[in-house]
């Protein structure tokens, strides 16, 4: 539950018994808003440092202002409690802005971990600076709420600052993190603004410098349209008139910074030569409705707290809306930004410089009723309502201008129009013909008396109508349109050109469509050929480097995004200077063709070839990139290359040199990867070439030894060096052996016993594993069947079970084949599975055990309390057994955690009506603590060691239990 408290600070007495009487220290996670008004630094200090004292656990973020007219010379101070949420802060102390967009990513890498869902910025840059640090972060990480401001302020050189109880400075960035996942967050923004009179264009600009518009100063034409009142209070004035930046895409609003020398403007974003800029002001009444609306609309939502941001300076228009109690838990916090404020998340990357955001929280599902009914008019009109007044007067002299300059525009678009030397055309909104000019005639050969009235699609190929088609409806829609298009001319020929499809846009509205073409049927035929040649190997058709290099870009930029391997490979041919030398380039020639063909069909999917140079190919492997893969790859290639030549009825034999680099180990550039490709190729060269090697020696060794260690697995398998070992699980209550686990052991002729976390993985990852686990079920169900023929025991015999084992479609056949051979009943078959294996393709699983259960075979879960599982799943899963894993036994003891983790699960297993085993028990003391918590069944070197099967017989018949005092 989030909770919200607000008061005025004015003295540190009354602030304490405020503090004591909302009980805040008891709340385990506490974040203090601070608005610090006029304080000095040194108040500042004391009241951090009085704060920090009274809570240890809070967590500070603020800001001064060098004016404050919303709350006056009083301190604003926001106490938000939270249960579930941890709250951390971060300063950050900004002395370049020139790179804003670094710093945001910057943010988004340090501070943001896998439990953030929300980030707030206070700072006290420049207007404008906000915006891009914002960007830099939503381009890393959109999963993330950020919201920023800048602290509220007039533009003075008197100094403010923002602050956590981390520090505080002077030009920097106070952040808040909120970690919890669970989180529920809402954002609304508000930035209703209504454009003012006639556009301008920017006739001079640098950067964030407007040094012309309509070729004039910025500074006269903001005087003559806004008059002398507007210009003595700037750059102040800008807020409530800014400018709005008119994007192809989108709009920018763009405050007045400061005022140059020269009557230059620097404005809070960019603008270049052309950008067409209008005045705005916010309208207040939709504003305030929309503020409203957005409230009352919370109330049906589960929502436990607001954080509402407010542009100062329209906030102040509007104060009689906003007020601030003395002292009042409120659900509702109000935060006053200098100039912007702005807002991402992923479900909204940017907008139109918000006089408002809302952000609804909530920590848990019962919801509160947190908006009032207050209705609210506006504040009388202010001063700037006579700028406004000036700039209506000025633009009714500006529409008698414009309708000369139309008049003339008509005159310069007829003659432009039929003097064109490309083809020209309209077209009305159904695609029909209106007008086309003389290039149009000469070039397609149909008059507008032929044309008029009828569809522009008489002169589309049949195939091409639907591309048409969608492009002149895109047109319609006010959207310019590039593309290429074959048209049928009179005569019956085929000829291309480029067409551009311009909307005629009146009041918004679209009246029809102006087409350009350019006849580029010679250029297409050119351009093809040059590309060809700029691309393509002319002797083999393969790519050559440049295009291969565009390739490994592209193929590296997805395997980056998808997490993929993949390889690089330099083949150089052996001595192929001596053919040449020998036989003359013509015949070399026809040898590298031959080979390139060769090779292009032993490319599997995913696979592209290159020629490099003279006698260096290049392939790429996008697909089956792992050590084992290119090995047999390249094997298959040296194979192939080594196949005879026959040339002039002669045979003759070529070898190859093969590196090989791979990402991401030996790089994540593309001109890495080569780099290290070629080395490796050159160390194949120095050891005599005819061979493969990997860059990393290291990598080399390795992928050596596993492939090696899987052909010795596979032998193995064949020559019975694998065998079992067994270990006894007694029951607690009378030491009785209820089952044993088997422990499969690999007999290496050389290296001796080999454990089974060295090569299980491997068998997993080349599919030897199931029949290693055929083997086993088989095995050790006839051993368990003989014990019990010979009378030694009734107990069960347990078996792990790997993943890919488990959800092989055979599985279920294998354990019957396995009850089958062995003749053992099917209620004396434990299989141990672990909790990753469950939570895998859940439902298949879930079948599989159902399945199981049917036959009578009991199903545990191995190693519990190292997974994910929840309890939700497990009371679903046909389980019989809980098995604690060993790390939680090790050090048990009373005054350990593990024993509040291993009592928890006992007492978990039980109520789900499981029994409980403990493996790993190695001491009198841990079996005297796993007894007391009745725990079913015990395992571990207290009992015995894993035993061979003639020890394990032995053990049997003793009746043995090394724990017995």
């Amino acid at each position: 539950m989030i909770k919200s408290f607000r008061t005025l600070f004015d003295s540190q007495s009354r602030l304490q018994s405020f503090i004591e009487e909302n009980e805040l220290p008891q709340y385990p996670a506490l974040s203090v808003y601070i608005c610090a008004g006029l304080m000095e630094l040194a108040e500042i200090t004391n009241l951090i440092t009085f704060l920090k004292n009274l809570l240890p656990q809070v967590v500070i973020v603020g800001s001064s202002s060098s004016e404050n007219r919303l709350i006056g010379k009083k301190t604003l101070i926001d106490f938000v409690t939270f249960e579930k949420t941890k709250v951390f802060s971060e300063m950050i102390n900004v002395e370049n802005t020139e790179d804003l967009v670094t710093l945001g990513e910057t943010i988004a890498l340090d501070y943001v971990t896998s439990d953030t869902k929300m980030i707030q910025l206070f700072s006290n840059l420049r207007i404008g600076d906000m915006n891009p640090i914002l960007d830099g972060f939503h381009k890393r990480n959109s999963d993330v709420v950020i919201l920023g401001c800048n602290s509220l302020d007039s533009i003075k050189d008197s100094p403010h600052y923002v602050f956590t109880e981390r520090g505080i400075v002077e030009n920097g960035i106070a952040l808040i993190l909120f970690d919890n996942q669970d989180m529920v967050i809402e954002t609304m923004e508000n930035n209703s603004w209504s454009e003012l009179g006639l556009p301008f264009t920017v006739s001079k600009a640098k950067e964030n410098i407007l040094m012309g518009l309509n070729g004039k100063k910025p500074i006269h034409i903001m005087k003559q349209f806004l008059g002398n009142e507007f210009i003595q209070y700037l750059p102040k004035s800008s807020f409530q008139i800014p400018f709005i930046i008119h994007r192809e895409k989108r709009k920018e609003i763009a405050f007045i910074r400061d005022i140059h020398e020269g009557s230059s403007l620097e404005l809070s974003a960019p603008v270049i030569n052309g950008d067409v800029l209008s005045l705005a002001i916010p309208n207040k009444e939709k504003l305030l409705s929309l503020s409203q609306k957005g409230l009352k609309r919370q109330k049906s939502k589960n929502i436990e707290t607001i954080f509402a941001f407010h542009c100062a300076f329209i906030k102040e228009s509007l104060n009689n809306y906003f007020q601030y109690e003395e002292e009042q838990q409120t659900p509702i916090i109000d935060f006053n930004c200098f100039g912007e404020i702005s807002c991402r998340s992923k479900k909204q990357s940017k907008s139109l410089s918000p006089s408002s955001i809302y952000i609804t929280l909530s920590e848990s599902a019962e919801g509160n009723k947190l908006v009032s009914e207050k209705n609210c008019t506006l504040p009388a009109p202010s001063h700037f309502i006579s700028a406004l007044t000036t700039m209506a007067n000025e633009a009714a002299k500006e529409v008698n201008a414009l309708r000369e300059n139309i008049r003339q525009s008509s005159a310069y678009y007829h003659s432009l129009y039929e003097n064109n030397i490309d083809v020209v055309y309209t077209l009305d909104l159904k695609g029909n013909f209106t007008s086309v000019n003389h290039s149009f005639v000469k070039a397609i050969g149909y008059t507008l008396n032929e044309l008029k009235g009828k569809s522009s699609l008489k002169l589309v190929m049949d195939h091409d109508i639907p591309k048409a088609q969608r492009h002149f409806r895109k047109s319609i829609n006010g959207k310019i349109q590039y593309y290429n298009m074959n048209i049928k001319t009179k005569d019956g020929s085929i000829e291309s050109f480029h067409i551009k499809n311009i909307p005629v846009m009146v009041d918004g509205k679209c009246m029809g469509v102006l087409g350009i073409g350019r006849d580029i049927s010679e250029n297409i035929k050119f351009e093809e050929k040059i590309t060809q040649l700029a691309h393509y190997d002319e002797g083999t058709g393969l790519p050559n480097r440049t295009k291969f290099n565009e390739i490994l870009e592209e193929m590296l930029r997805r395997a980056k995004k998808k997490r993929r391997a993949l390889a690089v490979l330099f083949i150089d041919i052996d001595r192929f200077k001596m053919v040449n030398d020998t036989l003359g380039h013509y015949a070399g020639d026809l040898m590298l063709k031959e080979l390139a063909n060769r090779m292009k069909n032993a490319l599997s999917k995913g696979a592209y070839l290159g020629r490099f140079t003279s006698d260096k190919f290049s392939i790429l492997l996008t697909k089956e990139a792992d050590p084992e893969s290119i090995i047999q790859f390249g094997k298959q290639l040296l194979k192939i290359i080594e196949k005879p030549f026959s040339y002039q009825k002669k045979e003759f034999f070529l070898s190859a040199s093969i590196g090989v680099s791979m990402y991401p180990y030996d790089g994540d550039q593309s001109e890495d990867l080569l780099k290290n490709a070629d080395l490796a190729l050159n160390r194949v060269k120095l050891q005599g070439g005819n061979g493969m090697i990997f860059f990393s020696d290291e990598m080399n060794e390795e992928t050596l030894n596993r492939v090696e260690m899987e052909s010795q697995l596979r032998r193995a398998i064949k020559n019975n060096e694998l065998f079992l070992m067994y270990q006894p699980i007694i029951d607690s209550s009378n030491r009785k052996m209820k089952s044993c686990e088997a422990l499969i052991r690999w007999m290496h002729p050389e290296r001796g016993i080999i454990p089974p976390f060295e090569f299980i993985p491997l068998a997993e990852e080349t599919g030897l594993i199931h029949s290693i686990g055929k083997w086993v079920l088989k095995n050790a169900c006839k051993q368990m069947k003989v014990w019990h023929d010979e009378g030694l025991t009734d107990a069960s015999i347990s078996i792990n079970v790997s993943a890919s084992q488990f959800q092989n479609r055979w599985f279920i056949e294998e354990v019957k084949n396995a009850l089958a051979y062995s003749n053992l009943d099917s209620t004396f078959l434990h299989l141990e599975l672990t909790e990753t294996v469950m939570l895998n393709d859940s439902i298949k699983t879930i079948e599989t055990m159902h399945a199981l259960r049917n036959i009578g075979v009991k199903i545990s879960i191995d190693d519990f309390g190292t997974g994910y599982s929840s309890l939700s799943y497990l009371r679903h899963l046909p389980i019989h057994i809980l098995k604690i894993d060993k790390s939680f036994i090790q050090n048990l003891d009373v005054q350990t955690p593990d024993y509040a983790i291993v009592h928890s699960i006992m007492t978990m297993g039980k109520g789900l009506g499981l029994e409980v085993i403990a493996e790993g028990v190695e001491t009198n003391e841990q079996f005297a603590i796993l007894k007391s918590m009745n725990c079913n069944y015990i395992q571990g070197y207290l009992i015995e060691k894993p035993m061979d099967s003639v020890r394990m017989k032995e053990w049997l018949e003793n009746k043995r239990f090394i724990g017995q005092q």
